[in-house]
């Protein structure tokens, strides 16, 4: 349910840069998730449909990009893919040095990009 908490945050941060570039409406909402950041996308994805109802943003696609989660082995410095529930994964393929490594991806949360279109501009 930790997801009605960042999708109201999203919601907002989207609300205020349409207001502050005068969009008309906003089109689509680009976002980068990390792995472990256990979001449902079609949870994520209603739950803004529902908060952004009645504004510029309700018509708004979520476009969502997830980013694996990476490593970086302590001892060899080698970059690679870990996946949290196949401890198969977890030792460097490298050297082989087991669970010995920093987090490199895989907990962002970040919006992008905000596609909007611009209010039409009357002339006084």
């Amino acid at each position: 349910m930790h997801e009605m908490a960042l999708v109201r945050n999203v919601v907002d941060v989207v609300l205020d840069e349409a207001e502050a570039a005068h969009a008309a409406e906003v089109c689509a909402v680009h976002l980068v998730i990390g792995e472990g950041r256990d979001v449902v996308e079609e949870y994520f994805e209603s739950l803004f449909q529902f908060l952004a109802r009645g504004t510029v943003a309700e018509r708004a696609g979520v476009v969502i990009r997830r980013v694996p989660y990476r490593v970086q082995c302590n001892r060899c410095g080698a970059v690679f893919h870990v996946n949290v529930i196949d401890r198969a994964t977890w030792a460097c393929p490298a050297c082989e040095a087991y669970q010995d490594y920093k987090l490199v991806s895989g907990m962002e949360f970040s919006i992008s990009k905000i596609e909007a279109v611009e209010r039409e501009r009357t002339s006084a």
